[in-house]
């Protein structure tokens, strides 16, 4: 099964079309398709490094319901695939495993645990799991560790990986270029990688260099008939892929490989957009084709090359590497290439490319991910806590007007920030770490049950390996930096067996302890309560996130 566009159509609300099918439409009207709806879904802060507007949705199409409509499609058109060839498996087959096959979701870099929320909604509402089911058969997994799955299966990394290596992959895609850095722990079947820093993730995918040259070939022809939309959609799209059957104008098929062919000193860089009507010499358009200079081509790179080269740089800072696998189908162009070897090159980096053609890289590789699991530890790509009431001490003496005296006669500052996990630490595949946590009430306190059922921490993330003094302002809110990244609530009424009276300066009051039991180390966060009960260990059922 061959890659198909991301394009939506709708009209007046309802889904039209999708994929390939969509494609007229979408030449036709963009208002009317959804199209780079992914870029909506990126964090605040990678939407603020956006050097152009999100193209908006259709009318009356919501974020959610573009996912569902383009995950509903691709689920059908799959079961399709394979029911439809002798040799897969058969409409029996399929049935008998639709409800225990898994559901693997490989997302950017720079994408967590509220995004990972917002994919679980909507592979529910399109029909590909169902909610009971959702915490055990959808994973997800970075487009950059499948990615390495794919190299390690499909390139020659295996002929240079040692014990001890470390080396760096940047999955260059559409919309983001993912670089993460990794240090192999064993070279042997099975081999096994380890992530060294947090990874990266910057907006320089693909179709940035595309939306340059829609800039370039509009003012080029705009005082002439290939001016138009039709022809400028055309172009741009010849120029992005690798064959394209035009919609304006013929019905041959034209190869042109124009952006992923270009490199240093190559001058011929034609757009095979048309058929042999469409000739004006005076604007350079001859037989259907345009052929852009050197420069004008390079200027279409420059912006998303120079901010990969500084995301990589970044990564791998003074670290000794000689490797950097470059993956993605914006990781096939041969310019990218050129240039990160002229950037990387002079401190002995090599470029290493697959021998298969990596557009599907995350796709096939998570895949292979499920089965091989290479990649055992991950660096924490934030800091991760929550807010709580400290022991009030010095650090806090710019909020003492906001102390107060616990049940239990302690003072305490609220607001502080509750460190879990510091950014940059590397993780197990099995990581779990117990955070212990007091509460108290007053011993004539009505609400100890219903406080108990309606447990809630809520998380906070963090862009620095240095915690900060606080996760709220005074009034209650994040502070600035601080991102609120989902909300855990459990029913903690098993715990009422255990309040324990106690004395303390005020009086009586209850008193129950239980630690937060989070696990970060796979490729999502999950989290329990846990606590004792005269030498028992009770644990509840995993936490129930809501994100944002």
């Amino acid at each position: 099964m061959g890659k198909i566009p991301t394009l939506v159509a709708y009209q007046y609300g309802e889904v039209q079309a999708c994929g390939e099918e969509a494609v007229e439409a979408f030449e036709d009207d963009k208002s009317t398709v959804a199209h780079y709806f992914k870029l909506h879904l990126h964090p605040d802060h990678m939407k603020r490094s956006l050097s152009r507007p999100i193209p908006p949705l259709p009318p009356n199409v919501t974020l959610e319901q573009a996912y569902t409509d383009i995950m509903s499609y691709m689920f059908r058109h799959t079961r399709e695939f394979f029911e439809s060839r002798p040799g897969y498996i058969n409409t029996n087959t399929w049935s008998r495993l639709q409800n225990s096959m898994e559901i693997i979701l490989a997302t950017p870099n720079g994408w967590d645990i509220r995004e990972q929320g917002f994919l679980r909604r909507v592979a529910i509402r399109a029909g590909l799991i169902n909610s009971s089911s959702a915490e055990t058969r959808l994973t997800f997994i970075t487009e950059a560790e499948a990615s390495i799955h794919f190299a390690l299966h499909h390139g020659s990394i295996r002929n240079w990986l040692r014990e001890d290596a470390m080396f760096a992959v940047v999955d260059a895609g559409g919309s983001t270029v993912d670089s993460t850095l990794y240090v192999c722990k064993s070279a042997q079947t099975p081999i096994r990688l380890e992530e060294v820093a947090s990874s990266k993730c910057v907006q320089a995918g693909g179709i940035f260099v595309d939306e340059q040259a829609e800039v370039i070939l509009k003012q080029k022809f705009r005082n002439s008939r290939f001016g138009t939309s039709d022809y400028i959609s055309a172009m741009v799209r010849v120029f992005e892929l690798k064959a394209w059957n035009p919609v304006i104008g013929s019905s041959f098929t034209y190869y042109s490989q124009t952006k992923r062919l270009f490199a240093a000193g190559r001058n011929s860089n034609v757009i095979d957009f048309g058929g042999p009507g469409d000739t004006d010499n005076a604007v350079g358009v001859r037989r259907g084709k345009v052929s852009l200079t050197a420069a004008e081509v390079a200027s279409c790179f420059a912006v998303p090359i120079r901010d990969i080269r500084d995301s990589v740089r970044s990564l791998i800072d003074a670290r000794n590497i000689q490797y950097l696998v470059l993956v993605g189908g914006f990781g096939e162009s041969s310019y990218l290439k050129q240039e990160l070897e002229s950037a990387f090159g002079a401190r002995g980096v090599s470029i290493v490319v697959a021998e298969e053609p990596s557009r599907k890289a995350a796709a096939e590789g998570a895949s292979i991910w499920r089965l091989t699991h290479n990649v055992k530890a991950r660096a924490a790509r934030y800091t991760y806590g929550t807010n709580f009431a400290d022991v009030y001490n010095q650090k806090y003496c710019e909020r003492s007007d906001l102390k107060i005296t616990n049940p239990d006669g302690r003072i305490v500052m609220p607001g502080a920030f509750s460190t879990w996990v510091k950014k940059d630490v590397v993780l197990a595949d099995d990581f779990a770490h117990a955070v212990p946590y007091a509460w108290a009430w007053s011993s004539n306190s009505s609400s100890i049950l219903s406080d108990l059922r309606g447990y809630s921490t809520k998380v906070y993330m963090w862009d620095s390996a240095a915690p900060p003094t606080w996760a709220l302002d005074r009034q209650g809110n994040p502070m600035p930096g601080i991102r609120h990244l989902c909300t855990i609530t459990a029913d903690l009424s098993g715990l009422y067996s255990s309040l324990t009276l106690c004395n303390g300066p005020s009086g009586q009051y209850y008193q129950v302890h239980f630690s937060v039991l989070i696990s970060l180390g796979g490729t999502q966060l999950s989290a329990r309560v846990q606590w004792d009960d005269k030498a028992r260990l009770f644990e509840t059922m995993k936490g129930e996130m809501s994100y944002d």
